[in-house]
């Protein structure tokens, strides 16, 4: 008897639990049918957690091209202070564009889409100066004499791979934008106390 009255409330919990999976298994399938991928983001602790819409389409473009990246996270487009959008001459974004950052390679990466799912463009930092192709070497070598780089980061299109350096000797500080084939750009700063800014 006591057996009985245990099995009735246990079979009770198992019909209920097993039927909200089944509804929780339709909500997941209506999802997958949509033609969106929801990512939720934290910024950093303390701030807001937002939830960006992400096209399916986006999000299998960035995998396919960046199958290795890690800690991505999504935003819609938002203006970087570090980067020069005029100086490299990419296309206007607004807020329906989506940015990803993300590591690849031991490299801090931004990658932007606009919002039919298209890539735009990428910016990774590149810390070891070693790896820079022989021809934009040779042109900072030659060019840039005695000047010590501080910061470089990659910057590619679909037109076009090019180099935006920082670089500095003494009081006199330059960023030059390079083509990976070692041709200058652009520069701007100064050299031997003259203000430059040239553009090819």
């Amino acid at each position: 008897m006591k057996l009985k009255s245990l099995l009735a409330p246990a079979l009770g919990v198992i019909i209920l639990s097993s039927c909200g999976e089944s509804s929780t298994d339709n909500s997941t399938s209506d999802v997958t049918k949509t033609d969106t991928s929801v990512i939720t983001t934290t910024p950093s602790a303390g701030a807001n957690t937002t939830t960006v819409v992400v096209p399916e389409k986006t999000k299998t473009s960035f995998e396919t091209k960046y199958p290795k990246a890690s800690n991505t996270v999504w935003k819609r487009y938002e203006p970087l202070e570090t980067i020069e959008w005029t100086w490299y001459e990419w296309p206007s974004m607004d807020t329906s564009d989506y940015m990803v950052t993300y590591n690849l390679d031991g490299s801090n990466y931004w990658t932007w889409y606009d919002e039919q799912g298209e890539w735009i463009g990428t910016v990774a930092n590149i810390s070891d100066f070693n790896t820079l192709p022989s021809a934009v070497t040779k042109t900072l070598n030659s060019q840039f004499d005695g000047f010590t780089i501080k910061n470089v980061d990659k910057e590619n299109d679909k037109n076009r791979t090019a180099y935006e350096i920082d670089l500095e000797k003494g009081t006199d500080k330059m960023k030059v934008l390079v083509s990976e084939s070692g041709t200058v750009m652009k520069k701007k700063g100064t050299m031997n106390g003259v203000e430059v800014k040239e553009k090819q």
